[in-house]
């Protein structure tokens, strides 16, 4: 696989890079779990640069967001959302049987079912905190209309790859997954409803969902285009920023015991995790290695022998002495396993996990298997890449081109150039 050309990176311009210093933005955030992490990274090195953040959330980001430095402001008239709990969750992805279910779920209860609801509190904050610009994440175009209502630069916030078609079909099957195509139509049968919305707050009605995003002044992709085969050929809007976090730097080989296994699965609960824990458990009894499990999933009386357990501890403490990563195919661990040349075992659940997985393969850096996978299965793959030689040299060539793709500075001149 050829590497993204270097137009796909958001490069910055010649000379030094002009901040956003005393810019007042508004970062407009739904609590998905994993992306909370990235987006507060792009929050925090805002204020760094001194822009005035003020970020618009669900209660649960409150204290992660003041912590940045940000000042936060929590939706009034959105549905209350709080996945920290089973019946605070609002989503509850849990209850999708399939990525598609999941795709409706996603569309009615978070980005067309509340839209109007978010334009108001988008409209709300951005007038009380005389915001000169707008970060909505991509599951709220509510956050984008009110942007466009109120005659507001607007930028769309990704927290995976791009997810509409670009370029020619052959950019799509490379992408080999069904993120996109679920995407599409997903938003495609919302037309109606979101035009609806559109009428309520003034605004013309579209042609087609997409334009709603492809209309915005900006769209930034919070991952490294290594992880989207199709980066080459996004519109000129779009520009991928990085997940917000520094690639280490290159790995220094370990030359004590390599078969170390880290198992990162979801802190968001759903139905099919406490089997694959099970499954996981059993699978590594049979094998000569040491497993360590993140985020609270197991209990210590339930460990074999050579399993250990841990509650929340951010990945990257832990990914230098890894190798294996075994991962759900969230973008946040995913992009993090390709940064720190970790090969994976990715369990894909929902949306772009499957693209991940696939991704993962097409770079020779991982495996994939289904989330209701045998032990025997499990315990075949997690052998293949402790074993197989081909994984780990693969992995470390993916990390060094992810150091070269990184620009700190991207999101920051994006924003600094819409409200100069």
């Amino acid at each position: 696989m050829s590497e993204p050309s270097p137009s796909a990176v958001a490069t910055p311009p010649s000379g030094s890079v002009r901040a956003p210093a005393g810019k007042r933005v508004l970062f407009v955030l739904w609590d998905g779990g994993g992306n909370v992490g990235t987006s507060l990274l792009f929050v925090r090195d805002l204020i760094a640069r001194r822009a005035a953040v003020t970020v618009l959330s669900n209660p649960s980001v409150r204290d992660r967001a003041k912590a940045t430095g940000a000042a936060f402001r929590e939706f009034h008239h959105s549905p209350v959302h709080d996945p920290r709990t089973p019946e605070g969750d609002l989503l509850r992805i849990g209850e999708a049987t399939s990525p598609a279910h999941a795709a409706q779920l996603i569309r009615d209860r978070v980005m067309y079912g509340p839209a109007s609801q978010m334009c108001q509190d988008v409209t709300d904050a951005a007038r009380d905190t005389h915001a000169q610009v707008v970060v909505a994440d991509y599951v709220l175009p509510g956050a984008l209309m009110a942007a466009e209502h109120l005659g507001l630069p607007r930028i769309v916030f990704m927290n995976a790859i791009y997810p509409m078609s670009v370029g020619e079909p052959s950019h799509e099957t490379m992408r080999n997954g069904p993120f996109v195509p679920l995407f599409e139509r997903m938003t495609k049968k919302a037309l109606p409803e979101l035009n609806d919305v559109r009428d309520r707050w003034g605004l013309a009605p579209l042609n087609a969902a997409r334009d709603q995003y492809t209309r915005a002044d900006r769209c930034m992709v919070a991952t490294f285009p290594t992880a989207d085969p199709a980066a080459d050929a996004v519109p000129e809007r779009v520009h991928y920023v990085g997940p917000g976090f520094a690639p280490p730097q290159e790995r220094v080989e370990d030359t004590g015991d390599p078969r170390r296994v880290l198992i990162s699965l979801s802190t968001t609960p759903h139905s099919a995790q406490p089997k694959l824990v099970r499954s996981l458990l059993e699978a590594a009894e049979g094998i000569d290695a040491a497993f360590h499990f993140i985020g609270g999933v197991v209990q210590e009386e339930e460990l074999p022998g050579n399993v250990s357990a841990s509650g929340y501890r951010p990945i990257e403490e832990l990914l230098p002495e890894s190798s294996v990563l075994v991962t759900l195919g969230g973008h946040g661990t995913f992009v993090r396993g390709l940064a720190f040349g970790v090969p994976m075992l990715v369990l894909p659940f929902e949306q772009d996990a499957f693209n991940n997985a696939r991704r993962a393969a097409d770079l020779g850096v991982g495996r994939h298997l289904r989330l209701d996978a045998s032990v025997a299965a499990l315990r075949a793959e997690l052998q293949r890449l402790l074993t197989d030689d081909s994984y780990r040299p693969a992995a470390k060539d993916v990390a060094g081109r992810i150091r070269r793709e990184y620009r700190p500075e991207a999101a920051a001149r994006i924003i600094a150039e819409l409200v100069a």
